[in-house]
């Protein structure tokens, strides 16, 4: 079989070995193929296989342009399913498919779930609980950003509608905390390899409580399979860092927000795929944070895969495949890791990991960056992260316990940047 990735994620280069690994084709479309050689230590393995080819393409942005390369390459070698691990090109994903007549996520289902905007106006009204939101068509309009922030109150989050990772994502709290986000996101017109920015951004409601998601598989319309839960600690204001996660099922809440996942993925139209949902728990009861139409990035996939037995990024391409995909419900082993990053601005000597070997529950450890590499203060977002440990154990308590302890015995050694 044939499998179309439209660019992927660092971590879903495993889903690409996995897939060669039993005999797949695979052609990997990339505005930046280079940029995964340099976060994968699959990629290059995975480059060289017989069975992959690596297509650069300057315009895998566009929609358009995407099409008709993936109709050339369909002529040339049939292709099977189309898919992505990649928040960036869900609706590009889901289109191409519809293209082609493959299994895919419907591309009105895939944009309101990919934009944060059409997610909170195609759901306000339904009874679905949200924040209180403002929704600004162009961020480069000063009074109409003023008027929406009136309009909810300080303090307040601005989300652009597009973003990912936390990027860009700021709790303001007051005129000059705005003034200074608006000045900031003029200069982003981009998001990096050919990721172009649209101009809406929302105005919402600070939410105080847990940050919690769901993970889910939609087999079909109205086939919701909710899976389990991943808690998502967060660090510090005025962003909004993900610095861990666990994969689990048994939250007090657990009914509530599979009941509350399945009606928002039904209300949105997403009807196939992996999908994840995020929800603050605030006072009130569980409020929708976003809705993401693809599999969870980070480390959470090899968290289920510990936990359940079963692969995800592998039943991401079996789904696609037209298959039905095993599903990674969380079993008696509980899995969780935590990121850390840099306390200071510099350039990395080392990362050591030697003295976690022979901990309780010790699964892996992993640094993103090499000797050389110059790495800023963990401040801002989740690309700010450097690594991250992964530990098994008994339940939430035990594994967050366990990854904790080992974060103080990480060997980090930098040459740090004095200021003049």
């Amino acid at each position: 079989m044939h499998i179309l990735m439209i660019e992927c994620n660092p971590n879903g280069i495993a889903g690409i070995a996995n897939a060669l690994e039993l005999g797949h084709d695979v052609t990997l479309v990339s505005v930046d193929p280079d940029f995964y050689l340099g976060v994968s230590p699959l990629a290059e393995a995975a480059y060289a296989h017989p069975n992959c080819q690596v297509v650069k393409s300057e315009q895998a942005f566009s929609i358009e342009e995407l099409t008709a390369l993936a109709r050339r390459l369909h002529a040339e070698n049939p292709i099977h399913g189309v898919t992505t691990y990649s928040e960036y090109h869900t609706v590009h994903t889901a289109a191409v498919a519809e293209a082609l007549g493959l299994p895919g996520m419907s591309v009105e289902g895939a944009r309101n779930a990919r934009h944060k905007h059409l997610t909170r106006l195609t759901l306000d009204g339904t009874g679905v609980r949200q924040p209180r939101f403002a929704h600004v068509a162009d961020a480069d309009d000063p009074a109409a950003v003023e008027a929406a922030v009136r309009e909810i109150g300080f303090p307040c989050v601005v989300k652009p509608s597009d973003g990912t990772a936390s990027l860009h994502v700021l709790h303001l709290k007051d005129e000059d905390d705005l003034r200074a986000y608006l000045a900031d996101l003029a200069d982003v017109a981009d998001y990096g390899r050919g990721v172009r920015r649209i101009p809406d951004v929302l105005i919402e409601e600070f939410v105080t409580g847990e940050l919690i998601s769901v993970e889910s598989c939609v087999l079909g319309r109205g086939e919701v399979v909710n899976l389990g839960l991943t808690d998502r600690p967060l660090s510090g204001f005025p962003y909004f860092i993900e610095m861990g996660a666990t994969y689990f099922s048994g939250h007090p809440l657990q009914d509530e927000l599979f009941a509350m996942t399945t009606r928002v993925l039904d209300e949105l139209g997403v009807d196939f795929g992996f999908i994840h949902t995020e929800f603050l728990l605030g006072p009130d009861g569980p409020v929708l944070c976003e809705v993401n139409g693809r599999l969870i990035g980070g480390i959470v996939p090899t968290l289920m895969q510990l936990s359940s037995g079963v692969d995800p990024y592998l039943e991401v391409i079996r789904q696609a495949l037209g298959e039905r995909p095993e599903l990674p419900f969380p079993g008696e082993t509980t899995a969780g890791g935590h990121w850390f990053g840099a306390p200071v601005a510099g350039t990395v000597d080392s990362i050591g990991f030697e003295a976690l070997q022979d901990l309780p529950g010790f699964h892996d450890a992993l640094a993103y960056k090499k000797a050389g590499t110059r790495v800023t203060r963990l401040s801002t977002s989740n690309f700010d992260w450097i690594g991250h440990v992964i530990f098994t154990g008994a339940d939430r308590t035990e594994v967050n316990k366990r990854c904790e302890e080992a974060l103080d015995l990480i060997d980090l050694r930098m040459k740090l940047e004095v200021a003049r």
